[in-house]
């Protein structure tokens, strides 16, 4: 039983690899349901319905296969310029904004009152119907990928073209992707704004994006024969929606570029070679690089945030499945019991 076990888990390897997102994501999103309970909410009925349902399906989806297809791409396809990801690690993120921003475009088209019909109401903040807590999560998720992605600009330098280079060798290039390894013993690429502007504008435009929709959404005029508490429901719903989508995507982003900024960090340099043979020898000394000490945690969290990033979006597809065929069964049942009423 053993052995048939690690022959299929050798062979899902093989299909998907560690570094694809969806190999963690699938994994964690099949722990995810050791708490069943729905995450997305729609509204009962109506435009607004239609327009949650396709973003929590088509767009979480969407999410799913471009962090699938980036991480598969960083695996596959050999980095001959030393900064060939730079679209790959936002790309998550990318797709997460662009999916929010079709949908909040879709959702003026929902009717508004003519302005004398229109209730007078308090401005209200741009968090008014976010949930908090993945909220604060979002936060924190952002400023670590904008720190790191700082960090690895602020620290990156150009190199000599016949200097000693080690871990990942593109080809040479004189702009700035390289950092010292080991104060000055050679260079490692990987680092630089060609590699990490893209993630820090697409994290700022997302930031702005959302902040912009729900802000929007929250202050939609109602009716004057309305009162808050009866909108509430389907702002909150909304809210809920697009920040889940925009933490996904985030998390994706933040995993794949701590997957890559750990792996440039893990790189050794082995010397002082005791030659035991004259075809084999054995490396008596290795010297690592200036952020060792953090860089294997930091690869490792990246696989796990990279997958958590795809197995959020997975529920968000399947739990707004399920809340619209709860809706949908609560409808007929309405209906049903309108028609014995009669």
């Amino acid at each position: 039983m053993l052995t048939t076990l690690l022959t299929l888990l050798s062979e899902v390897k093989q299909i998907l690899p560690l570094e694809n997102a969806l190999t963690f994501g699938l994994a964690i999103f099949a722990l995810s349901w050791v708490r069943p309970r729905r995450i997305v909410s729609l509204p009962e009925r109506g435009f607004r319905h239609a327009v949650l349902r396709w973003a929590g399906t088509a767009g979480a989806v969407a999410i799913v296969a471009t962090a699938t297809l980036a991480s598969a791409l960083n695996v596959g396809v050999f980095d001959a310029s030393g900064y060939d990801g730079w679209w790959r690690r936002p790309a998550p993120l990318a797709m997460a904004t662009l999916v929010i921003v079709i949908a909040a475009l879709a959702l003026r088209r929902v009717p508004v009152p003519a302005p004398g019909e229109r209730a007078i109401t308090p401005l209200r903040a741009w968090n008014t119907f976010a949930p908090r807590v993945s909220l604060w999560i979002a936060g924190i998720a952002a400023s670590l990928a904008l720190v790191t992605a700082t960090w690895q600009i602020a620290s990156a330098t150009t190199a000599p073209e016949n200097g000693q280079f080690f871990g990942h060798v593109p080809d040479y290039s004189p702009l700035p992707i390289y950092t010292n390894f080991n104060n000055g013993f050679g260079y490692v690429s990987g680092s630089g704004w060609p590699n990490h502007l893209a993630t820090v504008i697409v994290i700022l435009l997302a930031a702005l994006t959302l902040v912009f929709v729900l802000r929007t959404d929250a202050n939609r005029p109602i009716l004057a024969r309305s009162t808050a508490p009866s909108v509430r429901p389907d702002r909150e719903s909304t809210a809920r929606v697009f920040t889940l989508l925009m933490l996904a995507g985030l998390t994706a982003t933040l995993g794949a570029v701590w997957m890559h900024v750990g792996s440039a960090g893990t790189s050794l340099v082995g010397i002082d070679e005791y030659w035991v043979s004259e075809n084999v020898s054995n490396t008596r000394l290795f010297i690592d690089g200036g952020y060792s000490a953090i860089a294997r945690p930091m690869n490792l969290a990246g696989y796990a945030l990279q997958g958590a990033g795809v197995a959020l979006a997975l529920r968000i597809a399947v739990d707004t499945v399920r809340a619209a065929l709860a809706t949908r069964t609560r409808s007929d049942a309405d209906v049903e019991f309108a028609g014995s009423a009669r």
